[in-house]
């Protein structure tokens, strides 16, 4: 991934900034209870949004457990349910550590899935929004529950 400093980067419709973004394999029981809190507790906001991430459909996570792991040597790999979640952060290292530790203080696992990356994230300007036709308040649709 380049280096380059792409918060400058900016145009009439976006700006750019700076992100981490982390993807964690969650469990069935660690589904609700990992994003809900990190919710709560981190914002999970994108520009004017919050409680924002995204979860894959349940996928089958392959592994097998070393001596001194909390079973044990296993003989075989197993396989286990999973879900991604994947979120993103102000790229700041208090907010990286804050959520990392709510991670690995409520995942089922041993040794939590997480990665991090270095990212940016758009951000929408505010001009031109009344007018552009092709976004959902202008269909008529309605995302409210």
């Amino acid at each position: 991934m380049s280096k380059n400093d792409l918060s400058t980067l900016s145009s009439p419709r976006f700006e750019l900034e700076p992100v981490f973004t982390v993807r964690v394999e969650l469990g069935p029981e660690d589904d609700d209870r990992v994003r809900l809190a990190l919710s709560e507790n981190i914002g999970l906001n994108y520009g004017n949004y919050d409680h924002v991430s995204f979860e894959t459909a349940v996928g089958t996570q392959f592994f097998r457990g070393h001596q001194g792991t909390a079973n044990g040597a296993m003989e075989r790999a197993t396989t286990r349910p999973v879900r991604s979640l994947t979120f993103s952060i102000p790229r700041n290292e208090e907010t990286l550590k804050s959520t990392l530790d709510i991670i690995h203080r409520l995942h089922s696992y041993e040794e939590p899935v997480v990665y991090v990356d270095e990212a940016y994230a758009t951000r929408a300007c505010v001009s031109g929004r009344d007018t552009n036709p092709n976004k959902w308040w202008r269909s008529g649709d309605s995302l409210h529950e």
